[in-house]
């Protein structure tokens, strides 16, 4: 790739949150950032340190946003997240490069350390992922023992929940991981279909909608989530406003691997019913 290529402009996204716990490993974090800046990346980085970083709640905060960028910044910037990332206790960073709705390149920024509120999360979180729910319950409520304000820990624990039909645990753990952070989108979907479960379609329309808001097109979450407020909608008796979201999903063209595929034939099963009524 020519020099020319690589200046070329890139349209990328950035959202996440860092926690580092203490006064301590804040400043330490806070002056790896600053040195490796001033030493090696210069002006390469996409973020200034007062950007991101907060010493009330001690994290790194990137706020969801799209910028354009050139190759070497992206690398750049995703090198030093990377780093700094490892002095966290909790949290992630997540970076796309996109373009014409496709990812291109992408990165979840997260610890992998050997501390223990990072470790057994990873712990549960592979655990969940192996369909070991009692152990990662266990894995998980331990990260969180660790370190209170684990938001992903309380969500992937509320996963769990979920799964072994503890509702009411699942509902209590995801709303603790929105009141510790409320910008993760996964939460909002998992209490949304507690929400449903439970036939309070407007609370789970609000949920789902949320859940859209805080993520991204490129994402399956955001397309599950619409689908989910349709059918909400549908159940709450709004055909019309439902068929706006199942026109927008039924537009999508989803990869093979995409856990929306397999929902096409509800959202065209939904689409018809909610026209014929419309329609009365």
């Amino acid at each position: 790739m020519t020099a020319q290529q690589q200046a070329l402009p890139l349209k990328v996204v950035f959202r996440g949150r860092l926690e580092f716990g203490s006064q301590r490993t804040y400043d330490m974090v806070l002056k790896h950032w600053n040195t490796r800046v001033e030493n090696y990346f210069k002006a390469d980085v996409l973020f200034t340190a007062e950007q991101v970083f907060s010493e009330e709640g001690y994290a790194l905060t990137v706020p969801q946003q799209t910028l354009m960028s050139t190759q070497k910044r992206w690398r750049s910037t995703t090198a030093l997240l990377h780093e700094v990332a490892q002095y966290a206790l909790a949290g992630n960073v997540g970076a796309w490069w996109v373009a014409n709705g496709k990812v291109l390149d992408q990165h979840l920024i997260e610890p992998n350390t050997d501390k223990a509120a990072v470790s057994e999360y990873l712990r549960g979180r592979d655990l969940v992922q192996q369909g070991g729910m009692e152990q990662a319950s266990e894995a998980l409520t331990s990260a969180i023992e660790k370190y209170a304000n684990n938001a992903l820990a309380y969500e992937r624990r509320g996963y769990v929940n979920y799964k072994l039909k503890n509702y009411n645990d699942a509902l209590y753990d995801f709303t603790k991981s929105i009141a510790i952070y409320a910008h993760n989108p996964e939460p909002f979907y998992g209490r949304g279909k507690i929400n449903m479960l439970k036939n309070e379609w407007d609370s789970a329309i609000l949920d789902f909608q949320n859940t859209i808001d805080r993520s991204l097109a490129v994402q399956p979450i955001y397309w599950l989530a619409r689908l989910r407020k349709a059918d909400c909608l549908y159940h709450a008796k709004r055909y019309a406003a439902a068929i706006p979201e199942l026109k927008l999903y039924l537009q999508r063209s989803f990869s093979e691997n995409d856990p929306n595929i397999r929902f096409r034939p509800k959202a065209e099963f939904l689409m018809a019913e909610c026209e014929k009524l419309v329609k009365g």
